[in-house]
């Protein structure tokens, strides 16, 4: 599962929802996205996409698709958990 497989929804706040089809079950999932977490997706080349008017995208829909090994169950896990992690996010984010 790569990011163009995860749907990104910001509102005008900085904040989110993202959500995807879980690659073992085919599950929707949908996960509330604080700032940090909508950064992180972003950055890992996660496309926004607007939902309504109290949404606004921040990368435009032109925008080139960069190629990405596929994600793996694994990496998942791990992202679950360094998206949890705050001192890897203060790291990641230049802090």
């Amino acid at each position: 599962m790569g990011p163009e497989s995860i749907l990104l929804s910001i509102s005008s706040e900085g904040q989110g929802v993202y959500s995807f089809a879980c690659p073992v079950c085919t599950e929707a999932v949908e996960k509330q996205a604080d700032r940090k977490i909508v950064s992180l997706l972003v950055s890992a080349g996660v496309a926004p996409a607007g939902r309504g008017s109290d949404t606004i995208a921040l990368v435009s829909e032109e925008a080139p698709t960069i190629p990405a090994p596929a994600l793996t169950t694994d990496d998942l896990i791990q992202f679950h958990f360094m998206l949890e992690d705050d001192s890897y996010l203060e790291r990641f984010l230049g802090r």
